[in-house]
């Protein structure tokens, strides 16, 4: 009989500990698995599109046939061209289009047997205009005036590519503010979904970004009529912001 207790004892105590055990188990070592930290990363990108909002030109002036073959220069024909030069100035600084306008006046060479002959005068200028889309009008009529004021020279010609869309730093730069702005929400909209499905706390670490600047528009260049010029057909351009963001769940 006292073996019988003895051993019913015995039996008691290891399942006690076996109760212990997996009390502690599931009490502490389950526990402090959850509680472990989990650590990743994850890419996200946003973007938006864009519409150029300025329009550049690029004003040429050089010598005509006259001035091109032209071997020297008295005095009143160089200021003749230089007071054509000053009423194209005055005109541009009208209108505050264009900058530039000073221009050189040098003699052009030619070369055989290694002798240096003039055969003519070279002629440089030009006008760099950028203008807004209703800015257009205004625009054609400042181009009309410097066509007339060009007919006058006997010397001096000009001539005038198409319209190229661009992008104003200031739009850039908003773009560039609205891109981070959506890209940090999307980023922290990420805690709420990651801590919902990990059943965690989940928190943003770091956000490391990579803005795509180089961007261009893109257009159908529109051709120019006489002086008249006309708006190209621009489509939008995207530009896009990515990032890298790490995670932490507890």
């Amino acid at each position: 009989m006292l073996a019988f207790f003895k051993g019913l004892g015995v039996g008691f105590l290891c399942l006690l500990l076996f109760v212990a055990g997996v009390v502690f188990n599931v009490e502490f070592l389950d526990k402090k698995h959850s509680n472990q930290a989990l650590n990743f990363s994850r890419n996200i990108e946003i973007s938006t599109h864009l519409k150029p909002d300025e329009f550049y030109t690029n004003i040429n002036f050089w010598a005509n046939e006259n001035l091109d073959s032209k071997i020297t220069l008295s005095d009143d024909e160089k200021k003749q061209i230089a007071d054509t030069f000053n009423q194209i100035i005055q005109r541009t600084q009208k209108d505050n289009f264009c900058s530039g306008g000073s221009f050189s006046l040098e003699p052009n060479f030619s070369y055989k047997d290694g002798i240096q002959t003039i055969k003519g005068q070279k002629l440089n200028a030009n006008l760099e205009c950028v203008i807004k889309e209703n800015d257009l009008e205004n625009f054609n009529h400042f181009l009309n005036d410097l066509n007339t004021i060009v007919k006058k020279s006997s010397f001096v010609g000009v001539s005038i590519p198409s319209l190229e869309p661009k992008f104003s730093k200031k739009l850039l730069q908003e773009n560039k503010e609205e891109l981070y702005s959506q890209l940090l929400q999307k980023a922290y909209s990420y805690e709420t979904i990651y801590s919902k499905d990990l059943n965690k706390t989940c928190t943003l670490k770091t956000l490391d970004t990579n803005l795509n600047a180089n961007i261009s528009p893109r257009f159908f260049a529109a051709k120019s009529n006489d002086m008249q010029l006309s708006l190209p057909v621009v489509k939008n351009t995207e530009q896009s912001l990515s990032a890298t963001a790490l995670f932490i769940c507890k």
